[in-house]
């Protein structure tokens, strides 16, 4: 993202309503640390109460290193800060590496430090992902004064691959869409947005309610009606089964499975991409 375009994002927020926290998230933000340290000093400049991070912490190669870029960060406006820690991102990052991340923000004072381990499944499962994620918690149950936030995976985008660890259900899941807890409130008032380097506002990955390049945030948030919009307004009133229907009308599979609401939403939103290109974006939320 550029950074023009991320402080004009936070003086229309600024300007449109209370802001009461912003976050920065990837990917990896810490690939761009001029940028993502510029855009917590703008969001302090402007009073946002709240500013957070979502790392997978591979910059932290040393204490020292960890240190200064955190003091750094914090001196900027960073006031919380979430290393992502499970089998998931162990595959990559060596643990040892997190563990110094995680005891240098201690040592910084940020506000909140957090952990989120995403599990597939039940945290409980046996399988090869969270026998890595629950080693790596024990791992690190010595910090004092860090959240440790337990989740779970969800089927979509390159995730929706996991399902062939799953045992699918039978039957279709028929309950309602819940927005990602990070966004809050649902579909008719949600809480909060994401925006991506496209300019591509959405509540939920790959599902967009406008484009800053064409429009202004100011304008796309006022605009804000989930009865005007044909896949929200499918998922607000019927859930995911809704749009199921839709898609099976256009020749989409019925014998298909799925692990739940999400999984479903997702595979059919992926099959319907190519009918509601200007709301099913962005794009590469549904390649293979």
């Amino acid at each position: 993202m550029r950074l023009a375009d991320a402080e004009r994002y936070l003086r229309e927020l600024v300007e449109t309503q209370p802001l009461q926290s912003i976050g920065a998230h990837g990917g990896e933000p810490f690939l761009y640390f001029r940028l993502l340290k510029h855009i917590m000093k703008k969001a302090k400049e402007l009073g946002v109460p709240r500013t957070w991070v979502i790392t997978n912490g591979f910059w932290a190669k040393t204490g020292e290193i960890a240190g200064k870029k955190l003091v750094e960060l914090k001196e900027a406006g960073l006031t919380n800060i979430t290393f992502s820690v499970d089998g998931f991102h162990q595959e990559y990052i060596p643990l040892e590496t997190v563990r110094n991340g995680i005891e240098a923000a201690v040592k910084v004072g940020f506000e909140r430090v957090c952990v989120d381990s995403y599990f597939l499944g039940h945290p409980e499962s046996d399988n090869l992902f969270n026998i890595s994620t629950r080693d790596a918690l024990e791992s690190l149950k010595e910090f004092d004064g860090v959240e440790f936030h337990n989740r779970q995976a969800d089927f979509e985008g390159r995730g929706s691959e996991l399902v062939r660890h799953m045992n699918l259900k039978e039957g279709t899941p028929t309950g309602k869409c819940q927005v990602p807890f990070w966004i809050g409130g649902d579909l008719r008032n949600p809480e909060g947005i994401e925006i991506d380097f496209e300019g591509n506002v959405t509540l939920c990955p790959g599902i967009c309610i406008g484009n800053t390049k064409t429009q202004s945030l100011k304008q796309i948030l006022q605009d804000y009606d989930y009865v005007e919009h044909p896949i929200l307004s499918v998922l607000a009133e019927k859930g995911p089964i809704g749009l199921l229907k839709i898609a099976i009308a256009k020749g989409f599979p019925q014998d298909q499975k799925f692990i739940n609401e999400c999984h479903l939403c997702y595979e059919v939103r992926k099959f319907l991409s190519s009918y509601y290109p200007r709301y099913l974006v962005p794009v590469n939320c549904y390649l293979e």
